[in-house]
């Protein structure tokens, strides 16, 4: 199996005991889920995992981990129906189902966002830096950044 742009930035979820995202949709309580990945190349933040999740009939769940090695800090956010269906919409307008990774981007020295969607069997994950997207990657940048703020929202060291 050839290794993939977005394996190493997969372990920070892992090595903050953040189950795969692909396992998170598994549970009888969880329909569908979107995480965000962030590892910032320098450590002027800490890396961070953000994960929603939404249940079968409700609005979605938020929590966002923080990488700071000794401490465990997490937030946890409700996310109203309306604001997880926009995010949605907005995915599908750029569809993200079916888009690559960001070409081009290297793999030091520059800031990485996984960004993961599952439901079910369905699992796809596109790897952007956010200071070069364009087109498409750039439009899922800002979505996020709308829709779900608090998943991308650092904090000190």
């Amino acid at each position: 199996m050839e290794a993939r742009r977005a394996d190493p930035i997969r372990l920070i979820a892992l090595r903050l005991r953040q189950d795969e995202l692909r396992n998170v949709t598994r549970r009888p309580t969880v329909s569908e889920a979107f995480r965000v990945t962030i590892e910032y190349h320098d450590g002027r933040f800490p890396n961070q995992v953000a994960t929603l999740t939404r249940g079968h009939a409700s609005g979605g769940a938020l929590k966002v981990v923080y990488d700071k090695p000794g401490k465990q800090v997490y937030f946890d956010y409700p996310v109203a129906p309306e604001r997880y269906q926009a995010l949605v919409t907005a995915l599908r307008r750029m569809k993200f189902d079916s888009l690559d990774d960001q070409p081009e981007v290297p793999f030091f020295g520059v800031d990485l966002w996984l960004v993961e969607r599952a439901s079910g069997s369905y699992y796809h994950d596109v790897v952007l830096s956010p200071d070069s997207a364009r087109g498409f990657y750039r439009e899922l940048l800002l979505a996020i950044q709308q829709h779900l703020k608090e998943a991308i929202r650092t904090i000190v060291p």
